[in-house]
């Protein structure tokens, strides 16, 4: 038997795994476990994801993944079609452009790169938010939203680096 086509599938599902795991985590973000708010998990994760994906492995998170994890946020949430999309690919962007001072840095750095990266997309949700409702939206949950996923940062990421552990020979 000719291991070729069964080292192509595994290959396969190497490169596809950061995307699928981030949209597990987006479900299972989604998930009524009886706790209030808990459902807002779902697009800080994504955002994690994304722009952890973004700088240790972009070739594996390219923006039309990022765009497609944004549209299942969206969707999910029954938020404004489109703007979770808009605002990660904005995060793909900024954190492939900013690669160089993230990647292979200390955890410190990639933890600061996603404070200062994730407040710029907490601006971008709010101002984006605010056009469509054509009102100033209250900044208050986007601000606790953005502290959460700083705060969970940390443990996301750990989860992350394993997951590329299995796609390194990908």
């Amino acid at each position: 038997m000719d291991a070729r086509p069964a080292s192509k599938l595994v290959n396969m599902v190497r490169v596809c795994l950061p995307f699928v795991f981030t949209m597990l985590l987006i479900v299972l973000g989604m998930l009524p476990y009886g706790l209030p708010k808990l459902s807002l998990s779902a697009p800080i994760l994504a955002l994690i994801s994304v722009y952890y994906w973004s700088v240790f492995r972009p070739e594996l998170m390219p923006a039309g993944a990022a765009f497609l994890v944004g549209l299942l946020v969206d969707v999910l949430s029954g938020g404004p079609p489109g703007l979770n999309a808009l605002v990660l690919v904005l995060v793909h962007w900024v954190a492939l452009n900013q690669r160089r001072a993230l990647a292979g840095k200390s955890f410190a750095v990639g933890w600061l790169g996603y404070l200062l990266i994730g407040a710029g997309a907490a601006a971008a949700h709010w101002l984006f938010a605010s056009a469509f409702h054509a009102t100033l939206i209250e900044p208050t949950p986007l601000v606790v939203s953005h502290a959460i996923g700083t705060a969970g940062y940390p443990l996301v990421a750990l989860l992350l680096a394993r997951v590329q552990r299995l796609t390194r020979a990908a």
